[in-house]
């Protein structure tokens, strides 16, 4: 499976615990796909190839490399920039904020999940091969 036609398998998630299915994780683990996507007010949360979770209140930069995340005061080349309800870029087609959005230079496809409706976190969904080292 490509990772486009994944990201679309799990576009359109309603937030919860687990969010994803074993089927999902388990084709996200067999291709080499990192989902990441937002809990709660306060994590970062890496499934499929990379199980780990870390800490970003408020939003901030996650720093990691294939073996897991190290918070915001790492020293790995792969990092991701939580935004946490940011008016500016954190915003659905239809103006609406979005709690939980991500920027990174790490090549990527975007999914929603939503929270009883509403916007609540635009997620990628990336391969561990395009990972610096």
């Amino acid at each position: 499976m490509d990772i486009k036609n994944f990201a679309k398998m799990i576009d359109g998630k309603e937030y919860g615990y687990p969010m994803f299915s074993k089927k999902e994780l388990q084709i996200a683990k067999d291709n080499g796909f990192v989902i990441v996507s937002g809990a709660s007010d306060d994590l970062m949360e890496f499934e499929g190839t990379i199980q780990d979770e870390q800490g970003c209140y408020d939003g901030g930069m996650i720093y990691f490399d294939r073996q897991g995340a190290f918070g915001s005061d790492g020293y790995a080349t792969n990092r991701i920039e939580a935004l946490w309800c940011d008016d500016k870029e954190s915003k659905d087609d239809s103006g609406n904020i979005i709690t939980w959005t991500y920027k990174t230079d790490i090549p990527h496809e975007t999914f929603m999940v939503y929270e009883d409706g509403e916007p609540y976190c635009r997620g990628i969904v990336f391969s561990i091969a395009d990972l610096k080292e």
